[in-house]
């Protein structure tokens, strides 16, 4: 389960910082003319200007991406009659960022289909139609425009907001129309399962598509901690499983011995349980007992879980390990401080503990074994 799940998340991630990569501090801005004819060759000659007329345009008609009209009139007509909105994209055939936008946006399938249900699509060229670039305003480009069917504009994007997927203004335009109405159901998924690691990936990858980074790379590390903990926990189950055998394997050694400084660094309890039967395999049961290595998983806990309820009975086992190990005055110093430092408590289970040290030193002290 694990290594399907954190293959998803990995799979998902790349694209992301892939386009995050290839679009940083290398995407283009919005270009004026001025500043395209300074970049531009001396030797370079200006592409055709397109035919002003309303009708399709041909490089969108032939990917069967958006069909753009490029006749402000007929847009506002067929807006009208289809109750439905403008999507303007102002551009010249000399703009870079306006030919990436028509290769891998308005190119695509998925992207037309959803800007049709909502817009009359209209592509005007800075150039050949100026007057109508003036009109809105319009002095860098690419710049995109929505507008009601009478021409009102009532949203501005200039240049492409770093945006050059289809996926990404799909969620842009849903942003614009519905106050975010897909982010919203994808954070009200995270809210209502917040432990869903593939909730908050997915609500992460639109965050990141719509350009809002900084609450992405929150809900990504979100996503990925939960990754972390669901490996953490099928780790946790398949020692347990491996400790209820009470043998010594390689297997066993190899899980606990990558697992256990990781729940004592993150100071997770589940470590105490698995340490103590650990322990008891390896100084105990194994062929080859190892009591001072059992000791030293005690003082970790002691050391990692000072405030732990169960204190007590890891200082008292760190003392018998410390006897299996040949270290009796070791030992009985640590037994008799134990029961001196517990004696007061009132809790049942510490008070057993307690009693269990009295043995322990009672023996000790007439030169027997403890068993």
């Amino acid at each position: 389960m694990y290594s399907r799940m954190m293959l998803a998340l990995m799979m998902t991630l790349a694209p992301a910082l892939a386009a995050q990569q290839g679009v940083g501090s290398t995407e283009p801005q919005p270009r004026t003319r001025a500043q395209a004819k300074a970049e531009a060759k001396p030797d370079a000659k200006p592409d055709a200007k397109p035919d002003a007329q309303a009708k399709p345009d041909a490089e969108a008609e032939e990917a069967a991406g958006v069909q753009f009209l490029t006749d402000l009139a007929e847009a506002k007509k067929q807006a009208a009659e289809a109750k439905k909105r403008i999507f303007i994209v102002f551009s010249t055939t000399w703009c870079g960022p306006c030919k990436k936008l028509a290769a891998d946006v308005w190119a695509d399938a998925s992207f037309a289909e959803a800007l049709a249900k909502n817009f009359v699509a209209l592509k005007i060229d800075g150039d050949a139609q100026a007057e109508v670039t003036r009109s809105f305003n319009v002095t860098a480009y690419p710049t995109i425009l929505l507008a009601d069917a009478d021409g009102k504009v009532f949203c501005t994007q200039v240049g492409s907001g770093k945006r050059f997927t289809p996926a990404a203004w799909i969620l842009w335009l849903d942003e614009q129309l519905n106050s975010g109405s897909k982010l919203a159901g994808l954070k009200a998924a995270t809210d209502s399962n917040p432990q869903d690691a593939a909730a908050w990936s997915s609500y992460a990858d639109a965050l990141f598509e719509l350009g809002r980074n900084n609450e992405a790379i929150e809900a990504y590390s979100k996503a990925e901690a939960l990754v972390d903990e669901q490996a953490l926990h099928v780790k946790v189950r398949k020692a347990q499983l491996l400790l209820a055998r009470m043998k010594d394997d390689p297997t066993c050694r190899e899980v606990l011995d990558d697992l256990l400084p990781k729940l004592i660094k993150r100071k997770d309890e589940r470590a105490i349980d698995l340490s103590l039967d650990f322990a008891n395999i390896v100084g105990r049961l194994a062929k080859e007992k190892d009591p001072k290595r059992s000791r030293q998983m005690m003082q970790d806990l002691i050391a990692a879980f000072p405030e732990s309820p169960r204190l007590v009975e890891l200082r008292c086992r760190a003392g018998m390990y410390a006897h299996l190990s040949g270290d009796n005055e070791t030992a009985l110093a640590e037994m008799k401080q134990t029961a001196e430092d517990f004696k007061d408590s009132t809790d049942e289970v510490t008070q057993i503990w307690v009693d269990r040290c009295k043995r322990f030193i009672a023996t000790l002290e007439k030169g027997e074994k403890y068993r």
